[in-house]
């Protein structure tokens, strides 16, 4: 059978009977082409779960070795003497994720080779300086996409040569796809030039404690400034734009691994100097350059929610760290603390001196320390539900292809979760039906979501993409939150009437978290099947405040929200004390 890699349709040869590599070949928008064709398609090698975690756990030892090689490397590389430390936080991010990613997809073709069903494919021809990004930011807007993805797989199949392969003289190029963006009017643009004049002019020198992309609002970071007796300023971690560098191929030939324990290791081998970011080769110098440029100089503290991913901030953080700062971080979503994997939770940590977590901690880790956070401020006094409005149906979606190992619904099981999504609608009552409206995720990564529906249920109410999730709220009675992320722990602070499921085999959840989990379900806050769910909600859909507001019902709920999304009306206050003495431990340690 002719193996079919990408839902290029370029590269598959028709006039052989079809092996499908995964579901992420399969556009549904493109049924009336792949439907007719004499196909199979390969079962996924994460469909058991087990072996998925197995699979984290070895990805991260992997992870470790080649981050301390690399890191040698790359001192040598560009005469510097930097601490593991320091490329854990510059190159970790990108290391990782290539290692998950290239995994998955050797494991999808390891798995088309011992079927011994594939005859031959048809691969891209090698275009290496084409499929180097520049930077994070590019790397983030090409790995959930097929042009790159085909990329690696032909790279993966040139390189191994398990599989009988041809090239084909198609020329394929990146489109840099931006998974999630949001538009700026002239004066938001305006304003931020703004901002960037005065931070320049007003923080330099004073600030000791420099907040990045903190997810507190901006009158919360200046009032937390105020009370640290701080200039307000205002910093969002950005891009930096230069021309695009030439490959330099000597230079990478350069970069050696003695480690070979594997075929897999065999292929991260040839495959990392070939793929690395050119931030950390050929730009290297100059990303290093600009970086210290755009943020202030000589911080004590870096504070940071999510900009771990921005190349620009790392190459800031960590060598700010080398000089004696502290980098401390804080959760910026769900699943943190309750998941019972996460590569992202994992790295955050350990580029961390200090992480705040939303009230979760993690035993023998000293470094995680519960404080209540101000991310939340909107939803508790901004959000209330409307006792005759209707139903909020909340959806996620995630790319097609693995991305990074988490305990979720990764790549092909996003279908076991749509079809569990059809399931709760079809035992859901009518009246239900009604007033119930689905809310799609804002990016749909090449599912067809919205058409997979209204194919199959011309009735179904979908929202408009233009009413933030906020406005969506307050005219809504009850959310139903279906995924294992932030979206219930912000209904939750709300004092919302939130229902909650999933499949639990695909949304594991680590043993110190099952008791919180199990206490919601005995209330009926929590279920694990779509049967369950709907059964609930059609049993309180006409009045959900009075079952929430049952003492057991809210009892379970603040216990959670305490361990998971902690709130206090003196959050800041405790923010203040614990940034104070943090400063104070600097001070201790320069002496």
């Amino acid at each position: 059978m002719f193996l079919v890699t990408t839902a290029d349709q370029r590269f598959w040869n028709t006039d052989e009977d079809i092996l499908f590599l995964g579901e992420w070949c399969k556009i549904y928008d493109q049924k009336d082409v792949w439907s007719k064709l004499n196909s199979k398609v390969l079962p996924y090698h994460w469909d058991d779960r087990n072996i998925l975690y197995d699979d984290y756990l070895y990805l991260d030892s992997i992870y470790e070795r080649y981050l301390d090689c690399l890191a040698k490397n790359l001192n040598e590389l560009h005469n510097t003497n930097y601490s593991l430390n320091y490329w854990r936080i510059v190159v970790g991010p990108w290391l990782y994720y290539f290692i998950e990613i290239l995994y998955d997809r050797y494991l999808s073709l390891k798995t088309a080779y011992e079927s011994g069903l594939v005859t031959n494919t048809w691969i891209c021809k090698k275009d290496t300086n084409n499929w180097i990004p520049d930077d994070f930011e590019m790397f983030q807007n090409w790995f959930c996409f097929d042009k790159y993805n085909f990329y690696l797989y032909s790279r993966i199949v040139e390189t191994l040569n398990l599989i009988s392969y041809e090239k084909l003289d198609v020329k394929i190029e990146p489109d840099n796809n931006i998974i999630c963006s949001s538009s700026e009017n002239k004066i938001k643009k305006l304003a931020k030039r703004i901002n960037v004049i005065y931070n320049d002019f007003f923080s330099e020198g004073f600030n000791k404690i420099v907040f990045v992309d903190s997810y507190l609002s901006n009158l919360d970071i200046i009032k937390l400034q105020i009370l640290l007796r701080q200039i307000p300023c205002l910093y969002e971690s950005g891009n930096i734009y230069m021309n695009s560098s030439t490959l330099n191929s000597k230079l990478r030939r350069k970069i050696k691994f003695n480690s070979c324990k594997s075929e897999f290791e065999l292929l991260l081998n040839k495959l990392i100097p070939e793929n690395m970011l050119k931030a950390f080769i050929e730009s290297y110098k100059s990303f290093h350059e600009m970086s210290l440029e755009v943020y202030p100089k000589d911080p004590e503290i870096i504070f940071t929610a999510n900009a771990y991913l921005r190349t620009s901030f790392c190459f800031w953080a960590g060598y700010s760290k080398e000089k004696g700062a502290k980098v401390v971080g804080t959760q910026h979503g769900g699943h943190y603390g309750n998941g019972l994997w996460s590569a992202s939770e994992d790295h955050q940590i350990k580029i961390c001196d200090r992480y705040y977590s939303w009230g979760w901690e993690v035993k023998g880790e000293k470094k995680v320390i519960p404080l209540p956070t101000g991310k939340f401020n909107i939803f508790k006094c901004n959000v209330k539900p409307n006792r005759y409005g209707t139903i909020l149906w909340i959806g996620m979606t995630v790319p097609r292809y693995s991305y990074f190992m988490y305990s979720a619904s990764v790549g092909p099981h996003m279908l076991n979760y749509i079809e569990d999504q059809f399931k709760f609608y079809n035992f859901l009552s009518d009246q239900v039906h009604d007033i119930i409206y689905l809310r799609l995720y804002p990016y749909d990564f090449g599912w067809n979501e919205k058409n997979r529906w209204v194919d199959k249920y011309s009735n179904i109410k979908i929202m408009g993409g233009n009413m933030s999730f906020v406005e969506s709220l307050n005219k809504s009675r009850l959310a139903i939150c279906t995924y294992n992320a932030t979206t219930y722990l912000e209904t939750f602070v709300a004092n919302f009437p939130t229902i909650v499921f999933w499949d639990p085999y695909y949304w594991e959840l680590r043993p110190s978290a099952q008791k919180y989990f199990d206490q919601l379900r005995e209330v009926g806050i929590f279920h694990e099947t779509p049967e369950s769910a709907a059964k609930m909600v059609n049993e309180i859909y006409k009045d959900p405040l009075s079952w929430w507001n049952k003492p057991e019902v809210q009892e379970a709920k603040d216990e959670f929200c305490y361990q998971f999304a902690r709130t206090s009306d003196d959050w800041m206050k405790q923010w203040k004390n614990e940034f104070k003495k943090v400063l104070k431990e600097i001070n201790m340690e320069s002496k």
